[in-house]
């Protein structure tokens, strides 16, 4: 599984692995902690222990070991290019509705900008970010990034890295004004990273919205109905929260 995920990555374009089955299935993260992250080799998470549940409940063979991480730009492109591609968490927006298929949600997303304390950057209207000529950071293809463009953010005041953790790196340094970014993931990451939490602050929200996993629009929409069915049950018998008590607490 670990051998098609990397070719994958160097042949988009003319592979085809149309899902059929759950056992087709090649499922690809980022480090988006406490989502999808690696830690000591092992990748993790609230998602992705809850699709290891999910695919457990209607007896797939996949295993932890299955799951590859990518940068985000890179793997939200291989998913929406190559069949039988499964991507996760995706945050599902109107923009993205009819690029995927959709599983979820898992839990609701709040995308928000952060700043340093005592930089006065409280936004009546998100276009004084162009006003005021602020460098807002986000990650390469995020829904950060797409929501600014909608909200008309010209280009030139969006910095964009590969990585969340970059964010937060980014804005300690002073090299960036704000970030766009997910809330739970940025206080995860600033606090990985030694930074004290209460040194930022949240100045604007951006969107609202839910995570999901996001499969490539030419899945079987039986292999769909099959991992919804497996979420809804586990949300239902309390062993998805219990795994976000595992993460949060």
């Amino acid at each position: 599984m670990k051998t098609l995920l990397f070719a994958l990555i160097f042949v988009i374009s003319t592979t085809s692995l149309c899902a059929q089955t759950l056992d087709d299935l090649v499922f690809i993260t980022e480090e988006y902690p406490p989502f999808n992250f690696t830690a000591e080799g092992i990748t993790q998470g609230i998602s992705t222990d809850l699709l290891l549940e999910m695919l457990k409940l209607v007896g797939a063979s996949q295993t932890r070991e299955d799951i590859g991480s990518l940068p985000w730009a890179r793997g939200y492109n291989v998913a929406l290019n190559t069949e039988g591609v499964l991507l996760f968490s995706t945050t599902r927006t109107p923009a993205r509705e009819k690029l995927f298929k959709w599983v979820g949600p898992i839990i609701r997303s709040e995308i928000v900008l952060f700043a340093r304390k005592g930089r006065n950057f409280a936004l009546d209207s998100i276009k004084e970010i162009n006003s005021k000529r602020l460098r807002v950071g986000v990650v390469l293809n995020d829904v950060g990034e797409q929501t600014l463009r909608e909200l008309g953010v010209k280009r030139n005041r969006i910095y964009r890295y590969n990585k969340g953790v970059h964010l937060a790196e980014m804005l300690q340094k002073g090299r960036i004004d704000l970030l766009a970014y997910g809330k739970l993931v940025t206080l995860w990451n600033l606090k990985s990273l030694g930074y004290a939490t209460n040194d930022y602050e949240a100045v604007y929200t951006l969107k609202q919205a839910e995570y999901y996993y996001a499969l490539n629009r030419k899945t079987d929409d039986r292999v769909v109905s099959q991992l919804q069915t497996a979420l809804d049950q586990l949300k239902e018998s309390g062993a998805l929260d219990r795994i976000i008590k595992r993460y949060l607490d």
